[in-house]
């Protein structure tokens, strides 16, 4: 019987769950937990993809991902490969160190998603290893708490929606308080059918858009010349690192353009000197805006 079907979504939160082999630990040291979220940091840097929560338990861990330019499934396997290596180098054994693959589901809901925060955290006080969220070492509540955390910086950092604010902490705090929580069984998404039924309703959109790609897309230079009609300003200076106002209005539609016509966020970055983060993000926000899409 094969394995069911994941769908990675540029731009979607997933929560991603891995467990030891035999349920054996995952790590022994400080290092060894440093160590793992470096292995996930570097990867979701270079592609576009971004971490808003974790939580590293003994012989298991949670995570909250974005997905960027490349899929989950890529970017977790290449994380656990590097670290799996390592552990067995210091320990002198060989074999499996993670218990299959990883636990993936895509958040539909924001509601969800908050909630998801919460239950992260919950997962070593409500193991009765310490008492309040904020007891334990190894997870990121320092970050919504706005605390220095002193034993590891992320490049890949970012705050899920509903923490991305002023009223962060009030919302992590109200978020480690709902105990009812727990993770779904079942199909590999958190939210409603109607949900899952819209996001594959936008994967059948991307397949016939990766058809147009393969028939011949416009390039770069056409999509920045349509976008400058009527204007007086340049293919240079809309590439530029201005932040004019006016400028930073056309530069977001022509990169959700290119976007749009199949172009990766990389790519797309390089040409804009942007991150793939940025690109992403600018992507949605005009796709909310022009189509109605979320």
């Amino acid at each position: 019987m094969g394995r069911p079907l994941r769908l990675f979504v540029p731009g979607h939160w997933y929560h991603v769950y891995a467990r030891g082999q035999r349920g054996q630990p995952l790590f022994f040291s400080p290092y060894d937990r440093v160590r793992y979220l470096r292995c996930f940091d570097d990867e979701l840097y270079r592609r576009g993809g971004a971490l808003g929560s974790f939580s590293l338990m003994t012989n298991h861990t949670h995570l909250l991902l974005r997905q960027g330019e490349v899929s989950l499934d890529r970017i977790f396997h290449a994380a656990h490969t590097k670290y799996a290596k390592r552990f067995n180098e210091r320990r002198k054994t060989n074999g499996h160190v993670f218990q299959g693959r990883p636990g993936c589901k895509i958040v539909l809901d924001e509601t969800y998603l908050r909630t998801l925060v919460g239950y992260v955290h919950r997962n070593a006080p409500d193991a009765g290893i310490c008492k309040n969220v904020t007891d334990y070492r190894w997870s990121s509540w320092y970050w919504f708490e706005g605390k220095k955390c002193d034993w590891i910086r992320l490049k890949c950092w970012e705050y899920p929606p509903g923490f991305d604010g002023r009223g962060r902490v009030n919302a992590f705090r109200s978020a480690i308080a709902l105990e009812s929580y727990e993770c779904p069984e079942g199909p590999g998404y958190i939210g409603t059918q109607e949900q899952w039924d819209g996001i594959e309703r936008r994967r059948e959109g991307r397949e016939g858009q990766k058809f147009k790609e393969r028939r011949g897309r416009k390039s770069p230079e056409e999509i920045i010349q349509r976008v400058l009609l009527g204007t007086t300003i340049s293919p240079q200076e809309l590439c530029s690192p201005r932040r004019d106002r006016t400028i930073s209005t056309l530069r977001h539609t022509a990169m959700s353009l290119m976007y749009e016509e199949g172009y990766g966020p990389t790519e797309i970055g390089k040409c804009f000197h942007r991150t793939p983060m940025i690109v992403i993000r600018s992507h949605g926000a005009w796709a909310r805006k022009n189509t109605g899409r979320q």
